[in-house]
């Protein structure tokens, strides 16, 4: 009777496979798992060859083009959002709440052209009112005043006939800009 050779895969037939050719898997997968990550993150071919590089440079390479990506998506996310006009942001209603109204004043000789720029469009006119009010407490004498919605943002216009009592144009200027601002 003939005794058959042993198995080169150890542990004979059906078995577990032994260490040696476990950890040669292991090693196989962990390489296809390196190359496969040096195809993701490598724009230029290495210097120094695969060869060359270790496991820890290769890795602190890939963690590095991760964080620039993440900037680089981060500062896209803020230029869509200043594009869009702020009302779509992640953070629903914190990018709309935090922005500062714009307010540009034309100096019109005795009179004043003023066009406001708030955040978010207006529910209830209460903030297009104090605007104009704050005119004519200021002294000015509206002439024509109306607001428009464009997007998520109101756009407020307001023409305005100034006296010289009150402090003049500068006194209804401030006092326009602190009125659109207290909202």
């Amino acid at each position: 009777m003939e005794i058959p050779p042993p198995s080169a895969g150890g542990g004979g037939g059906g078995g577990k496979p032994d260490r040696k050719t476990t950890e040669r898997i292991r090693r196989e997968q962990m390489n296809k798992l390196y190359s496969h990550l040096d195809s993701l993150v490598r724009s230029a071919p290495p210097t120094g060859g695969a060869a060359a590089t270790t496991r820890p440079d290769r890795l602190g390479v890939a963690a590095e083009y991760i964080r620039q990506t993440q900037e680089r998506v981060d500062m896209l996310r803020e230029k869509k959002r200043e594009l869009t006009g702020g009302g779509s942001s992640s953070s629903s209603g914190a990018g709309a709440a935090t922005a500062t109204p714009e307010v540009e004043v034309q100096h019109l000789g005795s009179g004043l052209h003023a066009i406001l720029v708030t955040g978010a469009p207006p529910t209830d006119g209460a903030s297009f009112h104090r605007a104009v009010c704050a005119v004519e407490d200021a002294g000015g004498q509206v002439q024509n005043a109306h607001f428009s919605v464009a997007g998520a943002k109101a756009v407020y216009t307001i023409h305005a006939m100034i006296g010289d009592g009150y402090g003049g144009i500068d006194r209804v200027v401030q006092r326009l800009k602190e009125a659109i601002r207290s909202n």
